[in-house]
């Protein structure tokens, strides 16, 4: 398992940690940008790194919004 942070980045550009977790792979960070995204103000991004500090995902909160309702995030992660 690898550890991910997860960060919200508001349209001012301020950053905010919001947790880090151990996770298996691609499809559990969609999950958890799901539930992430229920709590967020539009027109922020969520930006998930890895260990290394590498970015693994960087979406707006509108889109991520947009693919859980197509249901579209969970079929990219399989």
């Amino acid at each position: 398992m690898n550890l991910y942070h997860f960060q919200m980045i508001d349209p001012t550009g301020a950053r905010r940690d919001l947790k880090s977790l151990r996770l298996a792979d691609i499809g559990a960070i969609w999950r958890e940008i799901d539930v992430l995204t229920s709590d967020q103000a539009r027109g922020g991004q969520i930006r998930v790194t890895n260990e290394a500090g590498g970015i693994v995902v960087l979406v707006g909160v509108s889109t991520a919004r947009s693919l859980q309702a197509r249901g579209l995030a969970a079929r990219a992660a399989a």
